[in-house]
């Protein structure tokens, strides 16, 4: 039988947004980074194009713990001269961007496939291309890759001092559309998960 590995990384800046619910002019952020934010960094650091087969990430599960909370902020965007729809002229277009400020996560990656962990370790330590976290302009304050080990995620993630697991699980109490199914054609499905709050017993 094979064994797991985890593999650890921190994510940490000044501001990160990790949107799944987005709509034209309102772009949400989740309280903690999401499969297809995370996937889509593990792409750039491997050189994988938008379009091109990700089933790879397919048997990886993730687990993140929160080590500091972000604090939601919203920036407000006007867009001038914008061509309506219809073509009959130009208007100005409002927009909401969500984002989170000064959070802080230890993102985990558990397979039995340690040649996958291990490719993903080396390209997140000289990436292809920049890493960023949810949005271009939103750079890491830190290197992401911190550990492979082995075990899975709970623990690996648990610090016994009380912070927020938020882990990927079948029977989990809350649902999540962000599992990538193509970059390009924006093609997603739900995940399950489950929250809880590591030393201090399993909670909402």
């Amino acid at each position: 039988m094979s064994q797991i590995h985890t593999l650890l990384l921190r994510l940490e800046g000044p501001m990160q947004s990790w949107g799944y619910r987005s709509r034209f002019d309102y772009r949400d952020t989740a309280l903690e980074p999401t499969r297809s934010g995370v996937i889509g960094l593990l792409c750039a650091a491997m050189g994988i194009a938008r379009g091109e087969p990700i089933s790879c990430f397919d048997h990886i599960r993730m687990g993140v713990r929160v080590d500091k909370e972000g604090r939601p902020e919203r920036d407000y965007h006007t867009a001038l001269d914008v061509i309506k729809a219809d073509g009959s002229g130009t208007e100005t277009v409002q927009s909401w961007r969500d984002y989170l400020a000064d959070a802080s996560f230890t993102v985990g990656l558990e397979a039995t496939d340690k040649v996958l962990l291990d490719r993903i370790a080396k390209a997140l330590q000289s990436p292809e291309w920049l890493l960023y976290l949810g949005r271009k302009s939103f750079s890491l304050a830190a290197p992401p890759f911190l550990d492979l080990k082995p075990g899975g995620l709970e623990k690996n993630l648990r610090s016994g001092e009380g912070k927020r697991l938020v882990l990927e699980n079948h029977s989990g109490e809350r649902t999540q559309h962000d599992w990538p199914l193509c970059f390009g054609g924006r093609r997603f499905k739900p995940r399950s998960l489950h929250v809880l709050f590591d030393g201090k017993g399993e909670n909402k």
